[in-house]
């Protein structure tokens, strides 16, 4: 048995050889029909975009406005007060809203600011007289304890406003001064 297994080896082995010997491939035998030669396009390339520049252009420069300054910004409801009081009068406070008080012109200028805040303060009265003023194009009201308050005929609308609407602007200007207390141009004598 030991016999019949070596020669069934060697068998196989041989089978196994012959499969791997390797024969060299015979070229295909052409005809002269068949032979073409192929042709080969071979497409052109692309043209590249081309890059498309845009011109830079500088930031335009941004030019801000000039800051008013208060005195500029109030330059017209500072005319018009001015217009109101006596030329004689050249000591007086005005606040944001209209509201102003006339001093003697002895007063000192930190005399007259600090007054005039505590006088505006203390005032809660609800009532005042109006009178049209000569000059400017509006009204001035007076309360009974120096407070004056210009109104500007823009501010009251179109038409002729009645007394009472003028009387209760005056008011509601003289209050709002009185809580922002803003000074917007202290006048003195020269």
């Amino acid at each position: 048995m030991k016999k019949t297994y070596v020669y069934m080896i060697l068998y196989c082995i041989a089978i196994s050889c012959i499969k791997d010997k390797t024969t060299t491939p015979q070229p295909p035998i052409v005809t002269q029909e068949e032979v073409t030669t192929p042709t080969v396009t071979i497409p052109e390339p692309e043209p590249e975009p081309e890059e498309i520049k845009e011109e830079v252009k500088p930031a335009p420069k941004v030019t801000k406005p000039p800051v008013k300054t208060k005195k500029e910004i109030y330059a017209p409801l500072i005319f018009n007060v001015q217009l109101g009081i006596h030329p004689k009068q050249k000591n007086w406070v005005l606040f944001k809203h209209g509201t102003y008080i006339i001093f003697p012109n002895q007063t000192t200028e930190a005399d007259a600011k600090r007054t005039a805040i505590a006088l505006l303060q203390s005032y809660n009265g609800t009532t005042v007289n109006t009178r049209k003023s000569q000059l400017a194009k509006g009204w001035i009201a007076s309360t009974t304890k120096g407070i004056y308050n210009y109104i500007d005929r823009k501010k009251m609308g179109r038409g002729v406003p009645e007394e009472n609407a003028i009387e209760q602007k005056a008011i509601e200007n003289i209050n709002r001064d009185k809580k922002e207390l803003e000074i917007v141009h202290i006048n003195r004598p020269k």
